[in-house]
């Protein structure tokens, strides 16, 4: 995992501490894709599986993390939020869990990195996978907003 993603956990640890006691660690990254893991013991519902809330916890920083890490080793400081999501529950969620996402098309990405560049804010629409032991149980289509830091408007 790049040094990158380790100093981003410690950041998202320390500003967001719900993510500490529900577990939530980047634990792979390549500069492409993106995998953020969750246990099912910190996790679970009364059911014995894992809670929804935590499922779309996980998915939405998961694809919050990529495009933080993206945007910051490309243009520098920026603030990320997600202004729109869906999500699809396939299957219940019996063990620990993972978020999967990749840095969309060139095209899509293209589009943004102009935005970005030209008026300092930028949207991004992506898909995160939530698989427990390689299976998909959960998808996340999600829009985030994009701003530089030290741009105004």
């Amino acid at each position: 995992m790049l040094p990158a993603a380790e100093s981003l956990n410690r950041r998202i640890a320390e500003q967001i501490p719900v993510t500490a006691h529900m577990g939530l660690r980047i634990t792979a990254w390549d500069g492409e894709w993106l995998r953020m893991d969750a246990p099912l013991t910190a996790n679970r519902n009364d059911k014995g599986t894992a809670f929804a809330g935590s499922l779309v916890s996980l998915a939405t920083l998961a694809g919050w993390a990529l495009i933080t890490l993206q945007v910051e080793a490309r243009q520098g400081a920026a603030t990320v939020a997600v202004y729109h999501s869906e999500i699809d529950y396939r299957r219940p969620v019996k063990g620990d869990f993972q978020a999967l996402c990749r840095f969309p098309e060139a095209d899509q990405a293209e589009d943004f990195w102009r935005q970005l560049t030209v008026s300092g804010k930028g949207r991004l629409s992506m898909t995160v996978r939530i698989e427990q032991e390689g299976e998909e149980r959960a998808r996340l289509c999600a829009a985030y907003a994009v701003t530089l830091i030290g741009t105004s408007g």
